[in-house]
């Protein structure tokens, strides 16, 4: 053993290999499951680090590829499993249809599944050629919306426009699947349909409907109405367009319309069977550690929305406990450089005790729900349990047109977690936040030098980041109710600050950093807010300082103030147009533009200070003059609009500049300042705006 301590013990595996042989590069494993059993043999006799090389190919896994605590290396021997070098191998939880396509009828080919693949489940997403087809649907494309639906939970059933509606009959109706939009567009649920009866135009719900939380159940904001768009899947009759699928599970006949030009007999056909395909499974007391994975594409894992769905905290919706990879009980275990595209729920899990992980330089797209889940246990107090993650890393990643199935999802969900950093990615196309975090336990999370750009794509009433923080002391009355009311202990929550610093937030419908519903304990700075502002909904101990807003859909705002909140805005620029005040998405806002306000206050405390500190802003529009507004509380009674010196004579902006803050080249995306700006005057400090999103090293050998 010591002659060979401190040496790199290697191991090979091929499509082309045999698990009979030695592992060595000329006589390779077959499947990664040997590989693992040749380093668990090899532990036991050195103390080196291991590398598992993975050659070219597709590796279909017949069950998830799982790393126990016996896998594991150590800091001084880490376990790597890569992609041979300039190879790119695939790691599927899929299998390839291998059947003989026959034409069926109007353009429809079919396919008789083996015996074999009619015993895998019922699968609900088709790649070909790595594409993910469509499943038979009505409409074609775009929506339909109901002509009456039901404001309270739970939902039973709506009613369908018959003038808009299919004119098939459907031989199997309860096959179906509804994918609807709740009246607020907050996000979308789905249901398997239970029945459709003509003869009133109603369709029932059955099983379905768990991505709502708890807390939202009778809530009209998850109701179905008339703005409920919708459309119904998996429906024979209606596969009419190319590249739309169906599969008579009963009969195992798989439907497909090719796009035209595709050659069928040479088409890659593969259909999701798992729904983990990556697995690092430990516990607190035995943990998986110190095993990397590098350069793969991660593919096929089945698609989640019906199955079930947890609220983790009292954020919004739900999410599924699950991805792709999914990791729990790890510490010091790598995912990086891999390609993970084809996934039906989430891309990537961090799931209960977590640490000091890092994923790493992934591209993520095209995932069905989120793309890198971060949530803790359900416990929400810490006391002597450590079931949540913390210290881990999420950088350099690109994630992009998620959320195929799920428009409640982010780019990065973060919940029940402390001191986790997200950095560098680069996040866009995605129906809703590209980074949220769902609470305020326990905070310490570092959010920088990410690049953000078209979020909230498909929903409203949100931003390119956004946070809640309905932990113990939110209070709802507050939110909702007629008075405002002190935020109370949060910080026992929101123990340690979310430091979001030196990102680009790049969006013209909503809001930038929208800290909603009590979210506390932030320090938000050297942000560079195009298009976006900055919304403080409640909430306590938020300082906002050094920060660049430029013509924001709404103007920064202060919405339903915390009594003596500690909450600071400083040393920021604001510039404001009122040709960008169009705040689209946001169901709250979007009824009239601000006017090109610099503020726009709704319901600030009713008896104690506004803010802590307000004070030191640069702030310009095109009007030519100084505007905010505020609606006082009780909201509705009362809505004034105050000049610059009417502001200050209320205590706010004393030494603020209403002046161009002078810009390089501000028409050419260039925000850096002149050095005779005024902001420098009052404080502000310059910062990097080179460094967004995606580093050096980040590969896109699978794009």
């Amino acid at each position: 053993m010591s002659n060979i301590e401190n040496t790199n013990i290697t191991f090979y595996v091929s499509t082309d290999g045999n698990d009979e042989n030695s592992g060595i590069e000329s006589a390779p494993f077959a499947t990664l499951e040997r590989a693992k059993e040749a380093v668990r043999e090899m532990k036991q006799n050195i103390s080196c680090p291991i590398t598992v090389y993975v050659r070219e190919g597709t590796y279909y896994l017949a069950k998830p590829l799982t790393f126990h605590s016996a896998d594991s290396g150590s800091a001084e021997a880490m376990i790597t499993y890569q992609a041979y070098p300039g190879e790119k191998p695939v790691l599927s939880g899929g299998r390839q249809i291998s059947g003989t396509w026959q034409p069926y009828e109007n353009g429809i080919m079919m396919c008789k599944l083996e015996a074999r693949e009619s015993e895998w489940p019922h699968f609900t997403q088709l790649f070909v050629n790595g594409k993910r087809q469509t499943r038979a649907r009505f409409p074609n494309s775009g929506f339909l919306y109901p002509a009456k639906g039901e404001l309270h939970w739970p939902h039973t059933q709506f009613n369908y426009d018959s003038a808009t509606f299919t004119t098939k009959s459907w031989r199997k109706p309860h096959e179906a699947v509804i994918h609807m939009f709740g009246k607020n567009y907050w996000g979308n649920l789905q249901w398997q349909m239970k029945g459709l009866d003509t003869s009133t135009q109603t369709i029932h719900f059955g099983a379905g409907g768990y991505q709502i939380n708890d807390i939202m159940q009778g809530s009209e904001a998850t109701g179905i109405d008339a703005r409920s768009k919708y459309f119904i899947e998996n429906v024979f009759e209606e596969l009419d367009s190319p590249g739309e699928w169906y599969l008579d599970a009963e009969k195992a006949d798989l439907y497909w319309m090719p796009p035209p030009g595709t050659d069928v007999n040479q088409a890659l056909v593969e259909v999701p069977v798992l729904q983990q395909v990556i697995a690092f499974k430990g516990t607190q007391e035995d943990p998986v550690h110190h095993i990397s994975l590098s350069g793969f594409r991660i593919a096929h894992s089945t698609s989640t929305f019906l199955e079930v769905y947890e609220a983790p905290s009292l954020g919004d919706w739900t999410i599924h406990r699950g991805g792709a990879v999914s990791l729990e009980g790890a510490e010091h275990c790598t995912v990086e450089h891999c390609f993970m595209d084809a996934v039906g729920g989430n891309a990537v899990f961090l799931n209960q005790y977590n640490r000091a992980n890092r994923v790493y330089g992934n591209e993520i797209r095209e995932a069905g729900d989120s793309g890198i889940c971060v949530v803790g246990s359900k416990q929400h107090t810490l006391g002597s349990q450590h079931a949540y993650p913390s210290d881990n890393v999420i950088s350099n990643n690109w994630i992009h047109h998620i959320g195929v199935f799920g428009k409640q999802t982010a780019g990065v969900f973060v919940s029940i977690s402390k001191d986790n950093t997200i950095s560098h990615n680069h996040i866009h196309h995605v129906p809703r936040a590209a980074i949220c975090i769902n609470d305020g336990t326990w905070g310490g999370h570092i959010i920088e030098y990410n690049d953000i750009h078209d979020t909230v794509l498909e929903t409203g009433d949100h931003g390119p980041f956004n946070a809640w923080g309905r932990d113990r002391f939110w209070c709802l009355n507050q939110s909702h109710g007629p008075d405002s009311h002190g935020a109370g202990h949060v910080t026992l929550d929101a123990q340690k600050p979310v430091i979001i610093r030196n990102n680009r937030f790049v969006d013209h419908k909503g809001w930038g950093i929208d800290l909603d519903d009590g979210s506390s304990n932030y320090h938000v700075y050297n942000n560079l807010c195009i298009g976006v502002s900055i919304k403080l909904r409640e909430g306590d101990f938020r300082t906002i300082e050094n920060n660049i807003f430029i013509n924001g859909a709404n103007p920064p705002g202060i919405h339903i103030g915390y009594e003596h909140n500690q909450d600071r805005f400083e040393r920021n620029i604001i510039v404001m147009d009122s040709k960008f005040d169009n705040p689209e998405v946001d169901i709250d806002f979007k009824k009239g533009d601000s006017q090109g306000a610099i503020y726009e206050f709704i319901g600030p405390p009713m008896k104690g200070k506004w803010l802590e500190a307000l004070d030191y802003n640069v702030f310009f529009n095109d009007s030519g003059h100084f505007t905010a507004t505020v609606h006082y509380r009780p909201l509705g009674s009362r809505t004034e609009r105050y000049n610059l010196e009417q502001w200050q004579q209320l205590g706010w902006d004393e030494h603020s500049v209403y002046g161009d803050p002078l810009f390089i080249d501000a028409p050419n995306g260039d925000y850096r300042l002149k050095p005779e700006s005024p902001a420098f005057r009052l404080g502000f400090k310059s910062f990097e705006m080179d460094r967004f999103g995606l580093l050096s090293d980040f590969r896109t050998h699978h794009s």
